[in-house]
């Protein structure tokens, strides 16, 4: 037997009271929450779950039924589900139960208040105990079913966004208008994909949060015409593509993203048009990113694939590569610091036109520094300078983008 047998009266007392009290908090609800917050077709599943509500608390204090057994009515868990279908943060929902609890609690203190020999305050407390319970448990099972099905509707658009993408990438028949309704991402226009993804370092809520911040910082660096389409591609990754106006000035989304301090990389795709350039920038970004992931520590925060792209091109064959290497720089193709500082001295120096100055000031030493480095490159490891210069950058590009070489043997 439920503890609250001396209030059934009071359920009883509330039966004819239960209409005015619903259309008076459909009412109230509706100002307070007007429907074009959540949806004009919500309206009467609104209505139908308040009244369901009022009815099923007047049935249980009537009947002494313990309110710590009771689950929610058919008609508002279906109105739980549906609001989180519709993304109406649950807060709503909570808020129109308190609402509730407080028209139903002022009812019934009302009817105990005005009948004569009765302990009031006794009643009160135990009115007031019955609905911290009730209010309780109706709380946790309605947030336990928005949870569900907000999971539920969340993973499944997930999916059809995902099955989407993949049709636009892959398939030679696809239906285009049909994928923007459900994508809500026109494609008749310029886009520009980009990867970010956060080191295997990063895990967890601080990783979604890195991608979060740095996807924001990305769209504000960029020169965007609209909200972009996100796709999951991992843990720790994800791939948008933006609408753009024009090239995009890269040194600027570099700043950003080095002054936001976020854990993250990020790779840019080649800009292109409609449907083909949507698949061809998708294509140039993974491979920017692939080159960047290759190069480790040494790539920089921000790669473009135009800015890459023949060594992006480049990971059929590392044999070949790695041989291409050693006949262009010998001994100089090998792994260790000091070589690196070698090899990097000598791409800027030809970058500079073969200036000593003007590499030194570039590296920030001193001019006879880049003299001694020079001469070290030619005489100890016999590279010549006044060969094509193209073979040589092209190389130290490799070792660049593609480390492994460096430690490939024959």
């Amino acid at each position: 037997m439920a503890a609250y047998g001396t209030l059934t009266w009071v359920g009883h007392a509330l039966a004819p009271l239960t209409p005015g009290i619903t259309e008076d908090l459909i009412r109230v609800t509706e100002q307070m929450i007007p429907v074009d917050d959540i949806a004009a077709d919500l309206g009467d599943m609104r209505a139908a779950s308040i009244a369901e509500n009022i009815a099923a608390v007047q049935h249980v204090l009537a009947d002494n039924i313990d309110p710590a057994t009771v689950g929610p009515p058919p008609g508002a868990a279906a109105y739980a589900q549906r609001l989180a279908r519709r993304g109406v943060p649950l807060t709503v929902l909570l808020r129109a139960y308190g609402l509730g609890q407080y028209r139903l609690l002022d009812a019934a203190i009302g009817l105990i208040l005005a009948t004569p020999g009765i302990d009031h305050n006794a009643r009160i407390a135990e009115l007031l105990r019955f609905a911290s319970i009730y209010l309780d448990r109706l709380n946790s099972s309605m947030g336990r079913i928005y949870e569900a099905e907000r999971d539920r509707w969340l993973s499944s658009r997930q999916a059809a966004r995902q099955q989407w993408i993949a049709r636009l990438l892959d398939s030679d028949d696809v239906d285009v208008p049909a994928a923007e309704e459900a994508l809500e991402y026109r494609l008749d226009r310029s886009h520009l994909a980009v990867e970010i993804w956060t080191p295997p370092t990063v895990t967890g809520a601080e990783a979604t949060r890195a991608m979060e911040q740095a996807r924001q910082v990305v769209s504000s660096a960029l020169r965007t015409l609209g909200r972009g389409l996100v796709a999951s591609t991992g843990d720790r990754a994800l791939r948008i593509w933006f609408p753009v106006e024009g090239e995009q000035a890269i040194g600027d989304l570099t700043a950003q993203v080095v002054a936001s301090g976020l854990p993250v990389r990020v790779a840019l795709g080649s800009l292109g048009e409609g449907l083909p350039g949507f698949r061809r920038s998708t294509r140039n970004a993974a491979r920017a990113k692939d080159l960047a992931v290759s190069a480790g520590q040494t790539a920089p925060p921000v790669v473009a694939y135009d800015a890459v792209a023949p060594f992006a091109l480049l990971t059929d064959d590392p044999d070949e590569l790695a041989a291409l290497v050693r006949r262009t720089l010998g001994a100089l193709a090998g792994a260790g610091v000091k070589k690196e500082l070698l090899r990097h001295t000598l791409d800027v120096f030809l970058t500079e036109g073969a200036s000593y100055s003007r590499t030194a000031r570039t590296l920030d030493v001193h001019r006879n520094t880049i003299q001694y480095r020079i001469q070290q490159i030619t005489t100890r490891y016999g590279i010549t300078l006044d060969t094509n210069s193209f073979d040589l950058r092209f190389a130290l590009g490799i070792c660049r983008w593609h480390p492994h070489v460096l430690t490939r043997t024959f």
